[in-house]
């Protein structure tokens, strides 16, 4: 706004600056100014120091107010307790539930075992089906004792395997119960079970007991084709077969004939039937009686001929009609035997025929490696709960077994192996390959009779003549590749009319695999207690720390 006008002329004699004012005031004035200006200072500054003193007093008044005034919800709410001691509180909460959540895991872990979860590619530390079904049949106090230090056994790759399982089957059926008992503080308990050493894990009920060896738990094989021993688990296996074999009503006896030279080791044999609940017994036809109960009479590629009075005792034994109960004889033969014409002749009266000579299979779908190595079809004649399940069957060097008629006084005869239609046979007295006569033979095959017994129940005889000693090795039997375990096992079930039974077991072992049991004690200490007990809750805490320290100044 230009306030130049004619009633307000501009002047024009401003002074230029502070200087020229200073000259053009009076110098009376400013000295009555400098007289005063000391005074006037002391009293106003006595005023502001009085006035900031109430000041202060009155802000001091209000905020102790304002504090009795807060109520708990006000400080509850109040921003600095959100991030002050909130933060602490959540912190801390966090880190108990951690703690609490890990030490209730291990709790429920050892009450529950079946809560832990089982890395094992083979799971090795979980109940198989087969053998879950065991444990439920299971109704008499059944006790498991592993004679080994508790510690020791849960530190040890092999015998974890063992805890775990063994755990399982007491949490899934009351009756049985686990215990571990120092071999060095029991030495009375070594002496009075045949067989229980270290590292053995008893079972008992008060009809009987087995002893489960370590062998039996982890057997290890030899392997034909790497020229390898190989370690195996079969935990599952041997503890169900245990149970079932001490909670059994009846015990199968398969009785062994020692007097003849027999050429065929039976010790894998006498492994199957131990593993689905037979006792096994060695007795001399010769000279002694056959066993009471035996149910199976086993003659296993005899070097010498039976006499006319073992003939006329198996005959008695068979058709004993005192007990109703199903019986057999088991002849395994071999191409190389020679000619045994008294123990022929019986097989005769039995419908069957055998003769030095080998079966040669001709068609390279049906053998395995040689011609000599037969994979046998599996007949149906005989139901052996089985036929549609069994993998492939390996009959390696193996005598024909000639049928001579389908039936005749009151015997049928059946086939339980058979070779292809392009097999043929070789003469062994002859050595002469009669390729021109192709055909499929029997490879074992079966007499059977029914006989009615005393009490009017009716029972099968049965001969059984298996041609090859090599369907028991045990590197066939025991192989997964192979049915013949499982196929003997079904075998000799029927032989003694106990197919279909709820208590017998078959298990394959399962192939040990190295990093499923590579990791040390130390190495499992320091995952178990380092990772899960101390580092993470301890990463959990210094999270907590830096969180708290972060949002307090927030």
């Amino acid at each position: 706004m230009n306030h130049d006008n004619e009633k307000n002329p501009r002047v024009d004699n401003t002074p230029e600056n502070t200087e020229d004012v200073n000259a053009a005031a009076p110098a009376e004035q400013t000295e009555a100014a400098q007289d005063s200006a000391p005074e006037i200072s002391e009293e106003v500054q006595a005023a502001a120091d009085q006035a900031k003193k109430r000041s202060e007093e009155k802000k001091k008044k209000n905020k102790d107010k304002k504090k009795e005034k807060m109520t708990l919800k006000q400080r509850l709410t109040s921003q600095k307790f959100k991030h002050g001691s909130m933060a602490t509180a959540l912190t801390a909460v966090f880190i108990v539930a951690v703690v609490l959540v890990n030490v209730l895991v291990g709790i429920l872990g050892e009450r529950f075992p079946s809560m832990n979860l089982d890395m094992t590619k083979s799971a090795d530390n979980s109940l198989s089906e087969e053998a879950a079904e065991v444990v439920d049949t299971v109704d008499e106090k059944t006790e498991i004792i592993i004679m080994m230090e508790e510690s020791t056994a849960k530190s040890n790759a092999n015998y974890q395997k063992v805890d775990a399982i063994s755990a399982k089957m007491a949490e899934r059926n009351s009756n049985i119960t686990v215990e571990y008992k120092n071999p060095d503080k029991e030495p009375g308990m070594l002496s009075e079970y045949d067989g229980l050493t270290s590292g053995s894990v008893l079972v008992r009920t008060e009809k009987r007991y087995r002893v489960v060896t370590s062998s039996d738990l982890f057997p290890v094989k030899y392997d034909q084709s790497t020229y390898q021993q190989i370690s195996y688990t079969d935990v599952n296996g041997a503890l169900a077969s245990a149970l079932s074999a001490v909670n059994a009503d009846t015990m199968p006896i398969v009785a062994f004939d020692t007097g003849h030279d027999e050429m065929l080791d039976m010790t894998s044999y006498k492994e199957i039937l131990n593993d689905n609940n037979f006792d096994t017994v060695d007795f001399n036809l010769l000279t002694e009686e056959i066993p009471e109960s035996a149910q199976i009479v086993v003659l296993g590629v005899p070097a010498t001929d039976l006499s006319e009075a073992e003939v006329e005792k198996l005959n008695t034994y068979l058709n004993d009609t005192s007990t109703s109960m199903d019986r057999s004889v088991m002849v395994v033969s071999y191409p190389a035997q020679g000619e045994l014409p008294v123990l022929n002749s019986y097989l005769n009266e039995w419908g069957m025929n055998v003769t030095p000579a080998e079966v040669i299979e001709g068609d390279s779908s049906s053998y395995v490696q040689s011609p000599e190595m037969i994979l046998a079809n599996v007949s149906d004649s005989l139901d052996l709960d089985g036929a549609d399940s069994y993998s492939y069957i390996l009959s390696p060097q193996t005598n024909p077994i000639e049928i001579l008629w389908e039936g005749r006084n009151s015997v049928s005869t059946h086939p339980l192996l058979t070779s292809s239609e392009s097999s043929y046979i070789y003469d062994v007295a002859t050595q002469e390959e009669k390729t021109d006569e192709t055909g499929s033979y029997n490879l074992a095959a079966a007499g059977v009779k029914m006989i009615k017994g005393e009490d009017g129940e009716y029972f099968n005889a049965n001969v059984i003549v298996i041609g090859s000693p090599y369907l028991f090795n045990a590197s066939f039997t025991g192989s997964s590749t192979y049915g013949n375990g499982q196929y003997i096992a079904d075998l000799s079930k029927y032989a003694t009319g106990t197919t279909g039974s709820s208590t017998a077991v078959y298990s394959t072992p399962t192939q040990t695999i190295t990093y499923d049991i590579a990791m040390s004690g130390g190495q499992i200490m320091f995952i178990g207690l380092g990772v899960f007990t101390v580092l993470i809750p301890l990463a959990f805490l210094i999270t907590g720390i830096v969180v708290f320290f972060r949002r307090r100044h927030l």
